[in-house]
């Protein structure tokens, strides 16, 4: 008998998890309370939809892996694609005073490609792939109602109620998969059964976006398709993204303190964008047209849903996405984490057949750990020993090393690789590229020492 799974939420991580329990043979039945579009366009539960979406390359990767034809769809679509050797020429990236080598070409440029697009265009080309699969069915416009339980610990289904009607229906699911959002209501739901909810970490940054839709008719006069930049004294953050059919998206990205009264018109959105993009933007920036209005998301944080911890769980749910850890929108890393937990999902049914619930959990929290770590804002850490003081500050020295040291395209494209999650941290460690930074640190200061020595020489002279 094939298994019948219930996945809540029609994003981006509900349908990957769909195409995951798609694939290992479960018939899958997609809960979604908007009406869906069936072009790409805004819709109330993605209220971050207008604004720029960094998704890492290993998130491509793993996303064209779970639905492939995707990527093909996006291109098709009028998506641009950064996939050339030179990537540097078609992306400005800036963190605080480190710049990356813009000029030499990397040696594996298809793992870090690209691929340009909006948030609307890339869930609708989603839905479409993983809709047109003979065992997948969408409800959209139906609320959650309550999770249905059979004693002892395992959850048998889940009622939902039709928003056009009222009508009301119970979907038996041999597994329910949460992929909600940041608006889970799965805590509260298990309480009413009588499980705890599960312990939770949190992180607060009171952020704020300001985006605009718009077109640039002087396009080609620079050859950038991405800018990216976070300022060293952390004003004036913000992107600006090609998209498909010559759209672009500006965005601002700001503590809500900083910008009280958001901007409203292009005028405002640009004189913000000319206080991060290069200058060599500027003149075509000013001839840009708005194609909507701006858009503003607020965001308080993070927060990490420690199902892992909790001491008893009940068979034949689990939770996904942002729906288990929501992260701070401006690393840019939450969809590519949804994409791997939706990829660990299909991995544990390959395995197993099924899903131990506590071995999952287990399995995701020694996936997030570490991201949830670089997540943390100044201050947010715990008060160390003076031991782990001085390992803090020495690797934070070591971190800024390597930045300085980007100017070598070897140290350039073993960064990229690692903040785009295609190659592990502990790459950062090996002893040949330590010895490649420490080699460019010594060369400079070999140029820099030149001209004093020889100053020195002629005045003694």
């Amino acid at each position: 008998m094939t298994d019948h799974s219930v996945v809540l939420g029609a994003g981006i991580a509900g349908l990957l998890a769909a195409a995951a329990l798609s694939d290992t043979g479960h018939n899958v039945t997609i809960v979604e309370r908007d009406d869906l579009p069936d072009k790409p366009s805004q819709r109330r539960g993605v209220p971050q939809g207008p604004h720029l979406h960094s998704l890492l390359s290993s998130g491509w990767h793993i996303i064209e892996e779970l639905v492939p034809g995707l990527i093909k769809d996006l291109i098709e679509a009028g998506g641009p694609v950064l996939d050339d050797a030179r990537l540097g020429a078609r992306m400005y990236i800036q963190n605080g005073p480190y710049a990356f080598n813009r000029t030499d070409p990397v040696t594996d440029p298809a793992a870090l490609a690209a691929y340009l697009v909006t948030r609307p265009l890339l869930e609708c080309a989603l839905r479409r792939r993983v809709a047109a699969r003979t065992n997948v069915i969408i409800k959209d416009g139906h609320d959650v109602g309550q999770l249905v339980a059979d004693p002892p610990d395992r959850i048998t289904g889940v009622t939902i109620h039709d928003r056009r009607t009222g009508g009301a229906q119970t979907l038996d699911a041999d597994l329910v998969v949460d992929a909600t959002g940041r608006a889970t209501r799965t805590p509260l739901l298990l309480e009413r059964l009588g499980y705890e909810r599960p312990p939770q970490r949190s992180f607060t940054v009171n952020g704020v976006y300001f985006s605009q839709q718009i077109a640039i008719p002087d396009q080609d006069t620079f050859p950038e398709r991405l800018v990216l930049v976070v300022p060293a004294d952390g004003a004036g953050r913000g992107g600006l993204s090609a998209g498909e059919l010559d759209t672009w998206t500006l965005t601002i990205a700001a503590r809500t303190d900083e910008h009280p009264t958001p901007p409203a018109t292009l005028a405002e959105m640009l004189a913000l964008a000319e206080e991060f993009a290069p200058p060599h933007l500027h003149p075509a920036l000013r001839k840009a047209v708005a194609l909507s209005d701006v858009a503003v998301y607020r965001y308080p944080g993070g927060t990490w849903h420690r199902y892992d911890r909790c001491a008893r769980h009940p068979q034949g749910l689990l939770v996904i996405g942002d729906a288990l850890c929501c992260l701070d929108p401006l690393q840019g890393q939450g969809v590519t984490m949804a994409a791997r937990h939706a990829q660990e999902l299909r991995a544990h049914l390959r395995d197993h057949g099924s899903v131990d619930p506590q071995q999952f959990y287990q399995s995701l929290a020694q996936m997030i750990a570490p991201v949830w770590a670089t997540n943390q804002p100044p201050g947010n850490t715990p008060n160390r020993g003076v031991k782990d003081q001085v390992r803090h500050r020495v690797l934070q020295w070591g971190r800024r090393k390597m930045l300085e040291a980007a100017g070598d395209i070897v140290v350039t494209e073993r960064l990229v690789r690692i903040v785009n999650m295609v190659d592990p941290p502990q790459r950062l460690l090996e002893p040949r590229f330590l010895a490649r930074v420490a080699a460019y640190h010594l060369r400079r200061t070999l140029r820099i020492s030149a001209p004093r020595r020889c100053a020195r020489t002629k005045a003694h002279t």
